[in-house]
């Protein structure tokens, strides 16, 4: 068994809890008793429907009005849209990391939204291996003070979410596991007031899957782990939020279903979609390296070059160039099978696959961010031997070559990661160890070195 992924289900009975923790437990154990060849999400159980109504009493969040915590399922009022705040001059460095207070709680899993004023909000997450510790636990940094805020917490518990910044300034959350299904529901958090509100179902439930803002303001959602024990299927659905009517629409079918792939917006306003795997969890599943690219104003898909090297839970970041740089990932789902250190570039005006620097070493669930002024920082992740890493790599598009860049003072595996308004980077939390056995509330700053 390849517990590689998080195996979330949907939504379900609680009486089944205490079978899929003992299940989890037991897994846990056997994983921890084979070593370091047992790279794994756990998970196990369907969650209870969302609820209506959300109540709490956040702290004050630096910068705005404090929340009641209080949400509705009546879609929200679009507001003008928000023009974030000025990107301030770039900040450079000497490339390395340096820590900033903790998060207010240990997690891995969670899911990083940059707000209009610059703050980052972070989002569920798993406090344990697996989604039945899934968390709606929502925290708030604010570089201008250095410091985390606790904000109201969302409606449901979501480990594995995915998060979009809309052009009003909410941000949509979508679809992750708690309890051991994907997740159909979605909400929407207005920063103004600290509410969090119903933002409806979508289509097909939906676990590491892929939220796009597309030019137009609306969300493609696509793909996604859709199905729990034992087939841990994988869906080609794809779907679009209309922040402006609060309604999902189904779209066109993808060609393979996939999970754990990238999705990139390009500089017209398609979207690649590259990768992933037919299942999320387990040994079986297929890792394609064939790419696609949906088109929004047809809402019809045609095929891509495929990539040189099947992949899933690798990496992908747009250049200034328009072109779309791939790195890392599996090629298989085995558990014997080693992290690609390989990369690639995605040429959309020729259709074409070229082969750029291989990183330093293989890296696969790393985190990536495409820095201002065009360089490319991946970090954190899995190497080849299974182990959790500290190092991190910066890509030049003027070389096409990686250079090792400062190391975290923690080795990580799937922490939230954002891109600051100056440029300097964010990472925060993620598990401790391959099987996510342990977790860190651990938060630092990048400042990237001058070009």
């Amino acid at each position: 068994m390849n517990p590689r992924s998080a195996a979330p289900r949907r939504t379900g009975a609680r009486r089944a809890a205490p079978v899929i923790l003992a299940i989890d437990a037991m897994v846990l154990a056997l994983l921890l008793a084979t070593g370091p060849a047992a790279f794994v999400w756990l998970d196990g159980s369907r969650p209870s429907p969302l609820v209506a109504v959300a109540t709490g009493s956040p702290k004050p969040l630096p910068g705005g009005p404090v929340g009641t915590g209080t949400a509705t399922q009546a879609p929200s009022p679009i507001v003008p849209s928000v023009t974030p705040a000025p990107t301030a001059t770039i900040t450079y460095g000497n490339g390395t990391w340096a820590p900033i207070p903790s998060m207010p709680r240990s997690l891995w899993g969670a899911s990083a939204a940059v707000l209009a004023d610059g703050r980052v909000l972070v989002v569920g997450g798993s406090a344990g291996p697996s989604s039945t510790s899934a968390l709606d636990t929502v925290e708030v940094f604010d570089p201008a003070s250095n410091s985390w805020a606790v904000a109201a917490p969302m409606l449901q518990e979501r480990a594995y979410p995915a998060a979009a910044t809309l052009a009003d300034g909410s941000v949509l959350v979508v679809g992750g596991s708690r309890d051991g299904l994907p997740l159909d529901t979605a909400e929407r958090y207005f920063p103004d007031t600290g509410t969090w509100v119903s933002a409806g179902v979508m289509s097909a439930p939906r676990t590491q899957a892929t939220a796009t803002v597309l030019l137009d303001g609306r969300v493609l959602v696509l793909g996604g782990g859709a199905q729990g024990s034992p087939g841990f299927a994988s869906t080609n659905t794809a779907e679009i939020f209309d922040p402006a009517t609060g309604t999902w629409t189904p779209t066109a079918l993808m060609s393979t279903a996939r999970a754990s792939h990238t999705a990139t917006l390009l500089s017209d306003g398609e979207v690649l979609v590259a990768g992933g795997a037919s299942t999320y969890h387990g040994p079986k599943g297929t890792v394609v390296a064939t790419a696609e690219i949906y088109d929004p104003k047809s809402a019809t898909w045609h095929s891509a070059a495929r990539m040189s090297l099947a992949r899933y839970h690798h990496m992908a970041a747009l250049l200034p160039d328009g072109r779309v740089l791939v790195a890392g990932g599996w090629a298989l789902t085995t558990n014997s099978d080693k992290s690609l250190a390989s990369a690639e570039i995605y040429n959309p005006a020729t259709n074409r696959w070229t082969a750029t620097g291989s990183m330093a070493t293989g890296r696969a669930r790393g985190s990536i961010a495409a820095l201002p002024d065009g360089r490319v920082l991946i970090v954190d992740g899995v190497d080849p031997a299974y182990r959790v890493m500290a190092t991190a790599e910066i890509w030049d598009s003027a070389t096409g070559r990686w250079h090792l860049t400062g190391r975290l003072g923690t080795a990580v595996m799937w922490p939230a990661l954002a891109v600051l308004q100056d440029g300097r980077v964010l990472l925060a939390g993620g598990a401790l160890d391959a099987v996510a056995a342990h977790e860190t509330s651990v938060s630092t700053i990048f400042t990237p070195p001058a070009p």
